[in-house]
């Protein structure tokens, strides 16, 4: 086929006409017409090359543009592909001849489809119709299979277009490779699958909410544990479904959704109150993080719950424990001085008045001692139903130890309010007990004080209900009396006490005893505890309940604790220099010297002074001593535990202390109160409560050590509780350090000459 003119070529052929005619024309002109016909000649001459130039130049960026696109189209990402309404492939790029691993040359004609795999053709088949017939971009994904043998994944987006005549619709189909994120979402969902198959065989609580604390998801175990399937939980809010609505529980579920909605980076764990679908109350530590969607918004929550219920009811009844006395039930001491400063503080606030009373039976050692410990006790929960009986609901009633009880009247308007209630109480006490087939008659005796006359502190007021106490004793018992001044002669006996208590450590008359604690099953010493003894020059030899409350008040106890821990670390260390075999010995820290700042740098100089290796001291403090700053309490403990320093908990089981604060305590020994033990042979409870401890001890890796031992028997069922050690007359009395140093392994040199 010929080709047509060039716009060059066309351009030439004018000039050229218009120059003949105009040589035609010469021969007709002048020489001045031929002058100037000459000079347009020249001038058409001028602008015919110029606009060649520019023809030329035109056509070079032409080129230019068209190898660009040619470039892009080719080597474009994705697949170009122009195909017809047959399927036939028009046109086609680099990147697409490479995605068919055809040459591009090959592919024109050749039907597109048959390189789809077999399964995905009626796809391919449907998009390209529905794209003709809707004239909109349509979008489907299809299989396509690679000369090796491989297949390939690919997305195709067409668009409808016509030729370049116009006559005929064809695809502008752009062709991506999505085989590797058709990878990922396959492990995705394999992931997915196997994340659910886990959420739904785990043995926890697993759950989702939206931010409203509606629920959404609720695993298998959920499902058993709370009694709900996920058609009745689904929807529903989880307060008022897993979570009593009126709880406490159910404001720090939702504070807990309000604390996630201003920090979405925040974990929260709560422990918290649930109920089943059958109105069974539980309780649940709650793991919660936040849930967000692709573009980072905050969803819902998931959480996972873990059962607490049997942990928390051995808590509570250590809490119980910890705070009422387990013969009778009432209030024991700690908490009675709780409820005390409580009503103190309101007592102030609105003007009320209120008394202390301090109660004291009568014959009743005599009691217990002619018809046994079983009867006392019998007689004592008797005597505490009598006291109850005889006061308002409001008063509060608490057993401080022995036959001592206490009231607390909070509210009262007069002094003669306390004294009718007093007077009630011994009405009530002129009638006899029947326990057991035996009418017994028991009278009680009652010491009373008041606020504010009698003293503002809830130490203060006891005491003087105490001092007021003793009076009625001395003069006939059987009545009441209030405190009142002149009853202070104790209070003078009590100032001669401390002011030679005071001079002590000048005088050398405190002594240190100490009393081993020993393996409960091969009876050979583990530690040895050291205890303070006053030497005095007129009473003879004083047991540290009949000083040391004076010196706790007086503060004396700081320069005490030093004296006794620095004599202590020196004995150890002397013993070890003798050859004898290494001990631990521990030393009681009261709570003033514990909650020093300076009772690090303290105990560091003593071991650096006495040469005492810090793995050799170990430093006891009570439960209550630990709880009251517990921020100092770990700090102190931690750094003393970094320099080998070991701590165990006296008195276990009679303070308040948290279980969430004692699991963060760096101790490795708690000792099981006395108090327990004495009755671990006639009461279950306290043999329940001693198993309790043991078995949580033992879980949170603490040693057990029981106090107070004192027969055999109770030796033999501590044993079969599991208890580590015991410490009491059982084993040994506390001795001072000769006595003690026999006891003792014998000196390496000792041995080796005996050999």
């Amino acid at each position: 086929m010929k080709k047509p003119p060039s716009d060059l070529a066309l351009l030439r052929k004018k000039a050229e006409q218009k120059l003949r005619k105009q040589t035609k024309r010469v021969e007709e002109l002048s020489k001045q017409d031929i002058q100037r016909l000459v000079h347009e000649l020249g001038t058409h001459q001028i602008e015919l090359e110029m606009q060649n130039e520019e023809l030329r130049h035109a056509r070079t960026e032409m080129e230019i543009s068209h190898r660009k696109y040619s470039d892009l189209f080719d080597f474009a990402p994705v697949g170009y592909f122009l195909i017809d309404h047959l399927g036939l492939i028009k046109e086609v790029n680099l990147t697409g001849a490479d995605m068919l691993g055809i040459q591009k040359r090959l592919l024109q004609d050749r039907p597109f489809f048959l390189f789809v795999h077999k399964d995905d053709r009626s796809t391919f088949h449907s998009h390209l119709k529905e794209t003709l017939e809707r004239q909109s971009r349509q979008t489907c994904e299809v299989r396509i299979g690679k000369k090796d043998g491989s297949l390939l994944h690919f997305q195709l987006q067409s668009i409808a277009v016509e030729d370049r005549k116009g006559a005929e619709a064809l695809c502008r189909t752009t062709v991506t490779d999505i085989t590797e994120r058709k990878h990922w979402e396959e492990q995705l969902r394999e992931s997915e699958e196997k994340y659910r198959e886990l959420v739904q065989s785990a043995r926890s609580i697993i759950l989702k909410t939206d931010m409203q604390g509606t629920i959404i998801f609720f695993n298998e175990f959920a499902q058993e544990f709370f009694g709900y399937t996920v058609a009745e939980a689904a929807g529903r809010k989880v307060v008022g479904t897993i979570v009593p609505p009126l709880s406490p529980s159910a404001q720090v579920f939702r504070e807990m959704l309000v604390s996630i909605t201003l920090d979405p980076n925040h974990y929260q764990e709560i422990e918290g109150e649930g109920t089943r679908k059958n109105g069974e109350r539980v309780w649940i530590a709650w793991t919660n993080r936040p849930i967000r969607d692709r573009s980072g918004n905050l969803t819902g929550v998931l959480t996972a719950g873990q059962d607490i219920t049997e942990r928390k009811r051995a808590e509570e009844t250590m809490q119980h424990q910890a705070h009422h006395d387990a013969l009778t039930g009432l209030l024991n001491k700690t908490h009675f001085m709780e409820y005390l400063s409580n009503a103190l503080r309101q007592a102030r606030r609105y003007g009320y008045m209120l008394a202390v009373m301090f109660l004291d039976l009568d014959r009743f050692k005599a009691i217990n001692d002619s018809l046994g410990h079983a009867m006392g006790d019998t007689l004592l929960q008797s005597v505490s139903e009598r006291l109850r009986a005889s006061v308002r609901d409001s008063d509060v009633i608490a057993r401080i130890g022995g036959d001592e009880y206490t009231i607390l009247l909070p509210h009262i308007s007069h002094a003669e309010d306390a004294a009718k209630t007093a007077e009630k109480i011994l009405e009530h006490f002129t009638r006899s007990f029947l326990l057991d087939g035996n009418e017994l008659y028991c009278g009680i005796s009652i010491g009373i004080s008041l606020f504010p006359e009698d003293g503002e502190q809830p130490e203060t007021l006891l005491r003087n209900a105490d001092i007021a106490l003793y009076h009625v004793k001395e003069h006939g018992r059987g009545t009441f009396e209030f405190y009142n001044p002149a009853m202070n002669i104790r209070t003078l006996e009590r100032m001669i006490l401390e002011s030679n208590l005071r001079r002590t450590l000048e005088r050398g008359e405190l002594v240190v005893y100490y009393q081993p604690q020993v393996s409960i099953d091969s009876r050979t010493p583990l530690c040895a505890e050291a205890l303070v003894r006053w030497q005095h020059p007129e009473r003879g030899l004083l047991n540290p309940f009949q000083f040391l409350p004076v010196a706790e008040e007086t503060g004396f106890i700081v320069p005490m604790d030093e004296w006794v821990l620095r004599t202590a670390c020196a004995q150890n260390k002397a013993w070890q220099e003798a050859g004898y075999t290494p001990l631990c010995l521990t030393v009681n820290v009261s709570s003033r010297q514990f909650q020093n700042p300076s009772l690090v740098d303290l105990v560091e100089q003593v071991l650096e002074e006495t040469g005492l290796d810090p793995k050799w001291l170990e430093l006891e403090v009570t439960e209550g001593t630990a709880m009251q700053n517990i921020d100092v309490t770990i700090s102190n403990m931690s750094r003393l535990k970094e320099r080998g320093v070991r701590f165990s908990i006296d008195d276990f089981g009679t303070g308040y202390s948290s279980l969430n604060y004692l699991k963060r305590l760096p101790i490795q020994k708690v000792k099981i109160d006395k108090s327990f033990i004495h009755g671990l042979m006639t009461d279950s409870n306290d043999e329940t409560i001693v198993e309790a401890v043991i078995a949580m001890a033992h879980k949170m890796r603490f040693q057990v050590v029981a106090e107070g031992v004192e027969t055999e028997e109770q030796w033999e069922l501590l044993r079969s509780c599991g208890c580590d050690a015991v410490q009491g007359y059982c084993a040994s009395e506390p001795l001072p350090a000769p006595e003690f140093e026999k006891s003792l392994a014998l000196p390496e040199k000792q041995t080796r000459r005996k050999k």
